[in-house]
C-alpha cells in the first residue's frame, strides 16, 4: 500500500502540476495575490514570491495527496469486493468437528492396574 501511494501520489502530483503553469491568468492571479499579502512579512518582493510559489507548491502536493488516499480508498473497496466474492465461491471443507476424534479401532486403550 505504501508503493501504491507513493506512485499514485507522483502521478496525480504530476498531472496537477502540469495544469499549474506561468501565462495562465488563473495562476497569476494567485501567485500576484499570495506574493501581496506575503510582501509585509518578507525581505523583498523576490522573497515575498519565492514563499507564494512554495505556498501554491504546497497546495498542489496537499490535493495530489487527496487524490491519492481517494484511490487507496477504492483500491482497498475492490479489494474487499474480490476477497467477498471469492470467499462465497468457497466450498465447505471437508473436516468436520466429529473427524478430529479417534475412529472406533483407533482409540488407545485405558491402563490396567497391575497391583
Amino acid at each position: 500500500m505504501t508503493h501504491f501511494i507513493a506512485v499514485r501520489e507522483q502521478l496525480h502530483s504530476n498531472l496537477l502540476g502540469l495544469h499549474v503553469q506561468q501565462g495562465n491568468w488563473i495562476d497569476d492571479t494567485a501567485l500576484r495575490q499570495l506574493t501581496a499579502g506575503l510582501y509585509a512579512k518578507s525581505a523583498g518582493l523576490s522573497a515575498a514570491t519565492g514563499r507564494a510559489v512554495g505556498l501554491i507548491g504546497a497546495r498542489v502536493r496537499l490535493q495530489a495527496y487527496s487524490l491519492t488516499f481517494i484511490d487507496g480508498f477504492h483500491l482497498i473497496a475492490w479489494a474487499c469486493v474480490a476477497a467477498l466474492l471469492l470467499i462465497a465461491l468457497l466450498r465447505k471443507s471437508p473436516l468436520h468437528y466429529g473427524e478430529l476424534g479417534f475412529r472406533d479401532g483407533d482409540a488407545p486403550t485405558p491402563l490396567e492396574d497391575k497391583s
